[in-house]
């Protein structure tokens, strides 16, 4: 069974959400470990510790979503219409003609 693109977001949706209940134990049980002034307050180290992990995922989630179809040509994308035409100029260069295509150029610093 694959997972769509929706489902799995809800997953990592749901996922940040119960994330600080399934820590809070753990921070909890630290607090039998340390000494000192955060002795009693680990808890509270749940929440930017929730935070940093769920950036972490969402984060993932975006670069996966960006680079999923990496042939469409927006900027970050491969610049396959321009590799395809430095194979079919060097090709034709080799064959020995003289009627080659111009080179593709970068189009607003964009290369295509």
């Amino acid at each position: 069974m694959r997972l769509e693109k929706r489902e799995f977001k809800s997953v990592g949706r749901l996922f940040c959400l119960l994330l600080p209940f399934a820590l809070l134990g753990e921070f909890n049980n630290l607090n039998d470990v340390i000494s000192g002034a955060l002795k009693g307050y680990m808890v509270w180290l749940v929440i930017p510790f929730s935070v940093l992990i769920s950036w972490i995922y969402t984060s993932l989630d975006q670069v996966g979503e960006s680079t999923e179809n990496p042939f469409e040509g927006s900027a970050n994308d491969v610049p396959i219409s321009q590799m395809s035409r430095t194979v079919e100029i060097d090709i034709r260069e080799m064959l020995g003609e003289t009627n080659l295509p111009l080179a593709l150029q970068p189009q607003n610093n964009i290369v295509l």
